[in-house]
């Protein structure tokens, strides 16, 4: 059983104001890079933990993207430690190609070319996260910037 959005929230990761559904895609992001430094296997790390605190779906899914990712890199991503208060752009890109892959696909294949060779697979899997997210109880907010902000964005 997922533990409820309001006891994630208690847990806070990277720079202040992420949603608590951007701070699971970091805490995510940052421990798969961890355990892949440590050697080990960070399926067996992720998928138990997003389980718990989300849905086996968006275990499933984050798993998916992140092993595209790897598969895929055209260099190697700079992440930060799992505590750190920062939010590296290789972070950011991945973070927000998540929020914005429902409403704008190809503002989420510009923010993932510069990581992987061929974007579209991990947009197709960023955009199902966020449903997934979404369907769990932790929307993720999209965050864009434009002349005239849409009513449903958050601007960032």
């Amino acid at each position: 059983m997922a533990i409820a959005p309001l006891a994630a929230a208690s847990l806070r990761v990277g720079p202040h104001g992420l949603a608590v559904s951007e701070q699971l895609v970091l805490a995510s992001l940052r421990a798969w890079a961890r355990a892949r430094m440590a050697g080990d296997d960070p399926r067996e790390l992720i998928r138990p933990g997003l389980t718990h605190i989300s849905s086996k779906p968006v275990a499933s899914v984050f798993v998916a993207l992140m092993e595209h990712i790897e598969r895929d890199a055209v260099r190697a991503m700079e992440v930060h430690c799992v505590a750190c208060g920062g939010y590296s752009h290789d972070e950011q890109r991945v973070v927000l190609a998540c929020g914005v892959a429902r409403i704008a696909p190809d503002v989420a294949l510009q923010l993932l070319r510069p990581l992987v060779a061929t974007p579209e697979t991990p947009v197709l899997l960023a955009r199902t996260l966020n449903v997934a997210l979404s369907k769990a109880g932790f929307p993720l907010p999209v965050r864009m910037w434009d002349d005239e902000p849409s009513v449903s964005a958050t601007v960032h």
